[in-house]
């Protein structure tokens, strides 16, 4: 790879003009410091199937057509807690999902159906109290501390 002769050539002009010692240094903290930088800086891509295979690659090739529906995406690095910030940056930007807008959204559908089945309810004249509410969302009986003796 282009960055393992990077490290190589580095190496290699440290150690011919600083010495042994101090030269090997140099490679180890500049290999070190490639390490660190290709953590943080991750490449990423979202994958379409190639037609007529069960082959996936990037989607900028030309001929590579995305899934409907489905979204692919390759990480090119292992996920550790360095590079966990870059991997939500480039997840949310490649697939265009937003999960705060996401979850926005569900709430609101979710208030909705609500509405909607408390209107129903109304409309059928089947009235609940909210203690009724509280009591079946609670699965209690109203707080009777045996509800199989009879009071």
């Amino acid at each position: 790879s282009k960055v393992d002769c990077m490290v190589w050539i580095v190496t290699w002009l440290a150690v011919t003009l600083l010495g042994l010692d101090l030269g090997l240094g140099v490679g180890v903290g500049f290999s070190l410091l490639t390490v660190v930088l290709r953590t943080q800086f991750p490449s990423s891509a979202l994958l379409g199937q190639v037609p007529h295979c069960e082959i996936y690659r990037d989607c900028t090739d030309s001929q590579v057509k995305e899934i409907s529906g489905i979204k692919i995406f390759r990480l090119n690095m292992p996920l550790c807690y360095t590079n966990c910030d870059s991997f939500k940056t480039a997840l949310h930007k490649r697939t265009g999902l937003d999960p705060v807008a996401v979850l926005a959204r569900r709430r609101k559908e979710e208030r909705a159906r609500r509405r909607m089945e408390a209107a129903d309810s109304e409309s059928s004249g089947c009235f609940t109290t909210e203690r009724s509410r509280r009591r079946e969302k609670s699965g209690g009986d109203g707080g009777v501390a045996n509800p199989g003796m009879a009071v």
